[in-house]
């Protein structure tokens, strides 16, 4: 039996939002600079790596023939709580057994928020929508299957530094095969690891790399952020056109269709019907708000959500949102009075489903007036209180952890707020009004606070506040898929 290779794939952070125009290799995009480069596989200090590890060099430029029994199932992995273990061998996912590590190996379990999971596999799932391929997180308690671990480092596995992902390859259908795409090196980049997933699961398919930039087994920077695989024949490369590692029917070993090759492998995916569901998270039905509120949902479907809307009285508010998190913030100038929240999500079929409630703004309560007991009030409105998920002095590292859309740092601690005028009594028992931009923020314990009971102190606690701590700069490195 003769043991596959793997196949290192090239990561790119650079996510050009252009259409591609076709295969041509005189596309403009295709000639970017950011994609042809002289030497595209050296390392700054170390001399240029090749793309694949032949353990059988005969293997190259085989037949990929259609395989007698495949798996539907794709699972991914994300090796929480306490990572995954492998062991070296033969790839066999029911076994853990792996062919990339030389020895024993634990993946340590990905880092990101359970958020960014749930986009990476809505994500996935849309990538396979063609097809008759299950996605599931949860592993399978019998049958085969294909395990894509989307966790840890390439160093857990003994890859070097600057590979994103690595699958076993052989020309044609790996049964069992386990790929890895090292979510930990850059845990929220959710179209980046969604690629990579994609890729290298398709490489233990068989599937080479194309030079087509709007696909997933693609190398190239250029083209859209979301890959989908193309049913049009091209040639195989990196950064620039090549023969194919595979001999492919109908094409040669002159060209690959990805999506003709994984149609053949798996067929195509039966009409889904099923909508999507949808629940508003936040505000509660019926609760008080202030203008310039954030909108919190949980949707969730079979094969994977399309896109998103908000409306607010009938009116399409905010961006239209493709991924998790479903968040949107309310117009800062919406008027006091009654207001009708909705939101509609679009499936891959377009099967649509909505959620509604009702909110309110105006002056609605007092220091001790809200009516739930885990709100309380601030400036006449009643918001999440302390002892409820993400609400007024929760602990934080991000805008999205925060029912208010705030998370706010005076240098040491990281809590969520709501905004206050420092001049004014507005923040419930326990806190106070720091001053912070142009306004203020109800902060844990500067003051009595309690809307007249102890007031607003912008005093020796009043140190510089930093809001919007949700939104970093984003670092733009290269890696190696």
């Amino acid at each position: 039996m003769k043991r596959p290779f793997a196949v290192s794939a090239a990561l790119s952070t650079v996510l050009a939002l252009g259409m591609f125009g076709g295969v041509a290799f005189a596309d403009p995009l295709q000639d970017s600079p950011l994609d042809v480069r002289p030497n595209p596989f050296a390392v700054p200090g170390e001399a240029p790596r090749a793309i694949y590890r032949w353990t059988d060099p005969s293997l190259q430029g085989a037949p990929v023939l259609a395989p007698a029994n495949v798996s539907h199932v794709i699972y991914l992995n994300n090796c929480q709580p306490n990572g995954c273990s492998l062991s070296p061998g033969y790839d066999d996912s029911t076994t853990n057994h792996s062919s990339i590590p030389n020895g024993s190996a634990v993946v340590q379990a990905y880092s990101g928020s359970a958020a960014n999971w749930a986009a990476i596999v809505s994500c996935v799932q849309h990538s396979y929508a063609p097809f008759n391929v299950q996605i599931v997180t949860t592993k399978p308690t019998t049958g085969n299957y294909h395990m894509a671990i989307v966790a840890g480092r390439a160093a857990n596995v003994g890859e070097q530094q600057g590979v994103l992902g690595v699958s076993p390859f052989s020309c044609g259908y790996i049964p069992n095969s386990i790929s890895f795409t090292f979510a930990n090196e850059e845990p929220t980049n959710i179209l980046d690891l969604c690629w990579t997933v994609a890729q290298e699961t398709a490489h233990s398919w068989g599937l080479d790399h194309k030079f087509d930039n709007r696909d997933p087994m693609t190398y190239l920077q250029t083209g859209p952020a979301m890959k989908t695989f193309q049913n049009q024949a091209g040639a195989c490369g990196e950064y620039n056109a090549r023969t194919c590692s595979c001999t492919y029917a109908g094409t040669g070993n002159q060209q690959m269709n990805s999506y003709a090759l994984i149609m053949a492998t798996f067929g195509g995916s039966a009409p889904d019907t099923m909508p999507p569901t949808v629940t508003i998270t936040s505000p509660t039905n019926n609760a008080s708000v202030m203008a310039g509120f954030p909108v919190r949902a949980d949707i969730a479907d079979n094969v994977g959500i399309a896109k998103a809307e908000l409306r607010i009285d009938g009116t399409l508010t905010g961006a239209t949102l493709s991924a998790a998190p479903w968040v949107w913030n309310a117009s800062a100038t919406i008027g006091q009075g009654s207001h009708h929240i909705e939101v509609t999500a679009y499936d891959q079929a377009n099967n649509t489903a909505k959620a509604a409630i009702e909110v309110s703004i105006g002056t609605v309560c007092t220091a001790s007036s809200c009516t739930d007991p885990n709100q309380v009030c601030v400036d006449g409105h009643c918001v999440a209180g302390p002892d409820q998920q993400g609400g007024l002095g929760s602990p934080c590292t991000k805008n999205s952890e925060c029912a208010s859309n705030a998370c706010a740092s005076d240098g040491t601690n990281m809590y969520c707020v709501e905004p206050c005028d420092p001049t004014k009594e507005q923040c419930p028992t326990g806190f106070g009004c720091l001053a912070a931009g142009t306004g203020g923020v109800c902060w844990p314990g500067a003051g009595g606070g309690g809307g007249g009971s102890g007031g607003c102190n912008t005093g020796d606690q009043s140190g510089m506040i930093l809001l919007g701590l949700g939104f970093g700069a984003l670092l733009i490195t290269r890696r190696r898929r």
